[in-house]
């Protein structure tokens, strides 16, 4: 059995109500999906790189006492001073608090973005890749 232009374009026409909805209702919210997720890493890789920033100035005062604003809430602050600078306390979640020293903190910093860079990395293939796959079922929507 041989095709024909003809029973090509009929196949084309009688898919590409399946190609529209696959796209609306699969490819193209995960493609937002990724995005957000991405979104979300690129900004927590860049909390993480202004934390370390701010580790380097605490090492500066080598443990000495700091005076500093700490935001108490709903956009209230008060003056506080910190004691002793040599440690800081990690939020684990959960009300988990965990006490680092500086030493300790800076290393869990560089794993932390190390291994936020490998997720940001995963997601930015499967974006290509989601890309790719849009434009595949767009092309096939234009030709029916």
């Amino acid at each position: 059995m041989t095709t024909t232009p003809a029973s090509l374009t009929s196949a084309h026409t009688e898919r590409a109500p399946i190609y529209c909805a696959h796209l609306q209702t699969s490819l193209l919210p995960e493609l937002v999906t990724t995005r957000r997720a991405l979104a979300g890493v690129e900004s927590d890789i860049s909390e993480y790189e202004n934390l370390s920033v701010k580790i380097d100035e605490l090492e500066k005062v080598k443990g000495k006492s700091i005076e500093t604003l700490t935001e108490m809430g709903a956009g209230v602050w008060i003056e506080a001073t910190i004691p002793d600078s040599s440690y800081i306390t990690l939020d684990l979640g959960y009300d988990i608090h965990l006490d680092l020293s500086l030493t300790e903190a800076r290393e869990y910093i560089v794993r932390k973005i190390e291994v936020l860079k490998k997720k940001g990395d995963n997601l930015s293939k499967k974006e290509e890749f989601l890309v790719w796959q849009v434009g595949q079922f767009q092309g096939a929507l234009s030709q029916s």
